[in-house]
């Protein structure tokens, strides 16, 4: 994919002049530049290093905004690239010029992690003033920040002038210059096609993927405000170790800490536990998407009702119902002892009543919606955990 060549607006043009001042990239072994960058050539393990802190350093100026104080990064950067010049002179160097390059990685490292959590903050700023929010998020040039200026555009919170060439520009930057060089997820960001003809769900899927390679937590007000298309667009997708970023909020408690589900739990877990080993990486999957179940069910339970949209969605959603259905009629007591499914069986309609009743008066709804509602959230508890012990399809 070709690199943009539409302009970018003032406030954007500000925050990347940082950039040109100091070294981001790895050398060109193609053509190494003085001694250093030939012994750095010469290893395979220091072009390693090289990269990952060329990445991170790209990353770190991106996730700090032109606010704070950048210069003192650039100011770091260009000490740091002096005194590797002295201290990656040749081969026998070579120890020494690894050790200075792990020391400017772990500090890139804190400093990116202090940035990230400051850049959660204006985003959890978004629903008091998400205005104020897109003007703060204006102010940093990382591929983060301009997927939240996509979400914030596509959903309607902050309207542009010509918003689809706004939003087409950001993502073309954001697929260009602000990812890592990942083929399997900049492959799944290609195929979610034009982002701001796609309906609004597309764009969680896109932010949920930005939110990936970052060590930011999905706020829960996505989960209140968009229901159904959010929780589809953050749970599982890779069904592998991949699914267990972006992070997901904690809200205050989970439906399922109830002590009610604890009993539940109690009975099941024995016989999972040891699934969650045996299934190996696939096991991240099932996790996530348990997670996010729980999130549902805590924080919108009424979309627990909602038809599924999505084709992953969907596939869970007959999934579930096979998982469901073996529960009802269970007889492999070698995997899962008979006393402990019976136990089971009859914990959970005190878990159903009592998530009922926790429906119908913080949430309001009406009676049969409340028990609708709780029976839908016990068919995910049920679904999520036995998935784990029944035998792939």
């Amino acid at each position: 994919m070709p690199r943009s060549s539409w302009l970018f607006g003032p406030a954007l043009s500000l925050c990347l002049l940082p950039f040109a001042a100091v070294a981001q990239t790895p050398p060109d072994c193609a053509k190494p530049s003085g001694r250093a960058e030939r012994t750095i050539c010469a290893s395979a393990d220091l072009k390693v290093v090289a990269e990952d802190m060329a990445t991170l350093l790209r990353d770190t100026l991106g996730n700090t905004s032109i606010d704070d104080n950048r210069d003192a990064i650039e100011r770091a950067q260009k000490a740091f690239l002096t005194e590797r010049d002295a201290a990656c002179a040749d081969k026998s160097t070579i120890p020494a010029c690894r050790a200075l390059y792990e020391k400017r990685t772990a500090d890139l490292a804190a400093q990116n992690s202090a940035a990230q959590k400051k850049l959660a903050t204006v985003v959890a700023g978004i629903p008091k003033d998400a205005k104020a929010a897109a003007a703060a998020l204006q102010r940093y040039s990382g591929a983060p920040a301009k997927a939240w200026l996509v979400y914030l555009h596509q959903s309607g919170a902050v309207a542009v002038p010509d918003k689809d060439a706004t939003v087409r520009r950001l993502v073309d930057e954001i697929l260009n210059q602000g990812l890592p060089k990942d083929p399997y997820l900049l492959e799944e960001m290609a195929n979610l096609g034009d982002v701001p003809s796609a309906p609004l769900s597309t764009s969680l899927l896109f932010l949920r993927h930005v939110m990936s390679t970052t060590e930011m937590d999905a706020p829960c007000f996505l989960f209140t405000k968009h229901g159904q298309p959010a929780f589809e667009a953050f749970g599982a997708f890779w069904g592998n170790a991949r699914d267990e970023t972006p992070g997901l909020c904690s809200p205050p408690s989970s439906l399922f800490d109830l002590p009610e589900w604890k009993a539940v739990s109690t009975h099941m877990d024995p016989a999972i536990e040891p699934a969650l080993v045996e299934r190996g990486s696939i096991r991240h999957g099932y996790e996530r998407q348990f997670e996010v179940d729980d999130l549902q069910a805590t924080l919108v339970p009424s979309t627990l009702l909602e038809a599924p949209m999505s084709a992953e969605a969907k596939k869970m959603a007959e999934q579930r119902g096979r998982a469901v259905a073996a529960f009802r009629s269970w007889s492999d007591f070698d995997v899962w002892p008979e006393k402990e499914y019976r136990a089971a069986v009859n914990a959970l309609p005190a878990a159903i009543t009592a998530t009922s009743k926790l429906y119908r008066e913080k949430f309001k709804l009406n009676p049969q919606t409340a028990d609708q509602a709780a029976r839908a959230a016990a068919d995910r508890f049920i679904a999520g955990r036995l998935g784990l012990i029944m035998p792939d399809d």
